[in-house]
């Protein structure tokens, strides 16, 4: 009899570690990767530590950027055989307060400022050039530190913003520099607006004053169209509102169109009865329409976004018409089910945020048959602060969330809707999370770096979380999404063991240099002393 349960106990504590065995091996498995793309790597060469990097290609050559404490490495690279041609590598001296670098029509130029001035400087792709630097703003008042709008939508290195602002026309070919004027509260808000060509040119410069007092007005989104006219986005709160909050006030949203003449600002509010717009950004649609769209609540509730828009600009700058359409209750009240399963279960914190809170336009894919994609993140940073004998320090901790993407036709109805599972969180800023997209071929490609057990958790499971800079092999990942259908799939594109066993800690997704034929250059990081370059290729 006891032999009979020194047996039977035996038999589960080998069932149990053979159940234990086959969990760790399903996991130990490499994911069969994607068929839809293939990867090229380069040779390894020496890192150079940065603050930051950045990344322009064209054609093909590629330059990377890498700013240290007080100058400027450049390195320039083949796209062939993806080598640096050492024998180009240059240092230049950082000469004032580095800003970002950008893609301007296929040229790298790098930004800083000195003061209230502002200085662009071109670096050559192929020869050891480094261009004299050209003023590109300046101002005899007061400039503000704070420029005052809050999306950073568009900036292409999610560079900072402090007293300038470097943003490109929506092909590419001219460069808005912004700046705000000190002002007092109950004044209006002063903008200083440049206009210049890739060639850095001036094609128009002037201040305006604009048309409400700071008090009411929060500047939002902003952009300069291909002919070089600036658009603005603001939210204009009413004249009972103590402070700018939109959870607790009520506003309107506006959008300005100012050109260097005539001097007249154009103003349009976008009309959305019984709605408050959450988020939205400027884009230009297939028909070459400015456009504004983004994410709207209703006002009986402002924490969780209720639906998606789209108004289109005519010529002259006025709201033309508005797309819109609210999420389908089916589809909300199923998120909330499963939400609630969650929770019942005990893998998601009933205090956590809601499915449609906090979220921010990432992109906006206008089709030619005049429906759009909205690509949104829920997107938020949380501050701590800790007192002590020495002082008070304030950390923050950045949050990169769930996907929300969704496609709205021309008659205004939702063809379908997903919320992507996604749990990225970190210390030091973007880094390696967030997403980049493009659309090809029909489908919608969303990469970014994740956990590898959230590849076999379903779209209803809690996402296991991914911190950026744990020191460990990275993924790869793709939600790859059918806009016809809305079919969603995801997939591996690459993990750290097929990159030389490089663990990949420091790839920055949104800083890739993408080709016009969609390839993606990557700079990789071996977790030694190396880096290496990384394509991947859209599979032919």
């Amino acid at each position: 009899m006891i032999s009979d349960k020194k047996s039977s106990k035996l038999k589960i504590k080998f069932l149990v570690l053979f159940a234990v065995f086959l969990c760790g091996y399903s996991y130990a498995q490499k994911p069969i990767l994607s068929k839809d793309f293939n990867f090229e790597i380069g040779e390894k060469y020496k890192r150079i530590k940065s603050a930051n990097s950045y990344y322009v290609a064209s054609g093909d050559r590629m330059v990377a950027i890498k700013k240290g404490r007080k100058s400027m490495t450049i390195q320039r690279f083949s796209l062939d055989d993806l080598k640096e041609d050492v024998k180009k590598r240059q240092v230049i001296e950082d000469k004032g307060d580095f800003q970002t670098v950008m893609d301007l029509n296929g040229k790298a130029v790098a930004f800083y400022t000195v003061k209230d001035k502002a200085f662009a400087q071109k670096i050559s792709l192929t020869g050891i050039i480094a261009e004299k630097p050209v003023l590109v703003g300046s101002d005899k008042d007061n400039i503000n530190n704070d420029v005052g709008f809050k999306s950073t939508y568009g900036f292409d290195a999610g560079g900072r913003i402090n007293k300038f602002v470097f943003k490109k026309s929506f092909d590419g070919t001219k460069l808005l520099v912004l700046f705000r004027v000190k002002t007092a509260n109950d004044k209006a808000d002063k903008i200083g607006i440049s206009v210049y060509d890739s060639s850095l040119k001036l094609i128009w410069s002037r201040k305006v004053k604009l048309p409400y007092a700071n008090k009411w007005l929060e500047n939002e989104d902003f952009a300069i169209d291909n002919e070089g006219s600036f658009y603005m986005t603001a939210s204009v709160f009413s004249s009972n509102a103590e402070e700018k909050n939109k959870l607790e006030y009520s506003y309107r949203t506006e959008v300005f169109k100012i050109k260097e003449n005539p001097k007249e600002i154009i103003k349009s509010k976008i009309e959305l009865p019984g709605k408050s717009i959450m988020d939205a950004v400027i884009g230009l649609d297939k028909q070459g329409k400015v456009r504004v769209s983004g994410f709207y609540v209703n006002n009986d509730n402002k924490i969780e976004a209720s639906g998606m828009f789209s108004a289109k600009l005519d010529d002259t700058g006025l709201v033309s018409s508005v797309i819109k359409s609210d999420i389908p209750t089916t589809i909300v009240q199923d998120y909330a089910l499963k939400r609630e399963t969650r929770i019942n279960e005990g893998t998601q914190d009933e205090k956590d945020k809601l499915d449609f809170e906090s979220l921010k336009v990432n992109n906006v894919v206008y089709n030619d048959d005049a429906s759009f994609v909205i690509l949104g993140e829920q997107r938020y940073v949380e501050s701590f602060t800790t007192s002590s004998s020495s002082g008070s320090r304030t950390t923050y901790k950045y949050y990169y969330r769930d996907v929300i993407a969704s496609k709205i036709s021309s008659e205004e109805t939702v063809k379908w809707f997903h919320r992507l599972p996604k749990y990225q969180t970190g210390a030091r800023g973007k880094k390696s999370m967030s997403y980049m997209n493009f659309k090809n071929s029909g489908k919608h490609y969303l990469f970014h770096i994740d956990d590898f057990t959230n590849l076999k958790r379903s779209f209803d499971e809690y996402p296991t979380r991914y911190f950026d800079g744990k020191k460990e092999f990275l993924y790869l990942t793709s939600y790859t999404i059918d806009d016809a259908t809305g079919e969603v799939i995801k997939e591996p594109i690459l993990t750290g063991s097929d990159i030389r066993n490089s663990r990949l800690d420091n790839l920055e997704v949104y800083k890739a240099a993408i080709l016009p034929n969609q390839d993606m250059i990557f700079e990789a990081y071996d977790g030694k002393k190396n880096n290496l370059l990384l394509k991947v290729s859209l599979a032919k």
